[in-house]
């Protein structure tokens, strides 16, 4: 008998702790001999398939994150197990940016009277800012096959936990502003960490043919974030100590598929 070689993978990105999460999932999915594809037929038989796979969307603010911050895109990545129940347990970390930034007072005290920032050398500069944040999370699902699907594939739901951050972000690029960097960038920030529960509820395809792996659907959810800068330098006002932040979002992503081949045996 002899053996295939173990299927490896290694993975660089922007995101550190996105890439811990896809080396734990590796190492602790990846079986003597691994493939991308299975050779039972996925439209007569449930299989038990761990996977990574890559995650994007967008989400809108609720509640008092609402008041203060637009919409958010998502990306990351994702590690799971789907089981021959259809069963479903899953770790994500996602990147959240972009968002439109409302904050009252927001750099006031280097704002001039006619509305400019002037940087370290004498100019006017020229800054983006824009929400940020990232969210690390665990949880359970369920799919539910229908008339139309393989036994694979169908409605799913998922509930979800974990960590939530976010905070307001500068960017510049001609000259330095010291106000704004290093540590007396936490004057200005208004970083928020805390916990959130999910719900998600959507649609998980694994096609016959094994081409397409996918999922797409929609979440809601509530966090409670607490303040991680005791004062605002632009305003000389504290951040609340806690809120609630909630969110409805749209969520859809890429799998890709770590199978178990089963060993071949030669006779001689």
């Amino acid at each position: 008998m002899k053996r295939a070689t173990t299927w490896r993978c290694l993975v660089r990105m922007g995101n550190p702790l996105g890439a811990v999460l896809l080396g734990g999932a590796l190492g602790l999915f990846e079986g003597p001999l691994l493939h991308a594809q299975t050779d039972r037929d996925l439209d007569q038989v449930s299989v038990r398939s761990p996977h990574v796979g890559l995650v994007f969307g967008s989400l809108a603010p609720q509640g008092d994150w609402a008041a203060r911050y637009g919409f958010f895109g998502e990306v990351g990545m994702t590690a799971g197990l789907k089981t021959e129940s259809n069963g479903y347990l899953y770790v994500k970390a996602t990147s959240l940016s972009g968002a439109d930034v409302n904050e009252p007072g927001l750099l006031s005290d280097l704002t001039t009277e006619q509305g400019h920032i002037i940087d370290n050398e004498g100019d006017v500069a020229q800054i983006t800012v824009t929400g940020r944040g990232a969210q690390f999370g665990l949880g359970i699902g369920k799919i539910f096959p229908t008339a139309n699907s393989n036994p694979n594939s169908g409605w799913m739901v998922k509930v979800g936990a974990g960590s939530l951050h976010h905070n307001v972000h500068f960017l510049y690029t001609e000259n330095r502003i010291s106000p704004l960097e290093g540590e007396r960038v936490k004057g200005y920030d208004r970083m928020r960490w805390g916990v959130y529960g999910e719900v998600w509820a959507g649609y998980w395809l694994m096609s016959n043919d094994q081409r397409i792996n996918a999922f797409a659907g929609v979440s809601a959810a509530v966090a409670k974030t607490f303040a991680l800068r005791s004062i605002n330098f632009d305003t000389l006002e504290p951040n609340a100590p806690e809120v609630w932040d909630g969110w409805m979002g749209f969520e859809a992503g890429w799998i890709f598929h770590i199978y178990k081949r089963a060993a071949k045996e030669f006779w001689y």
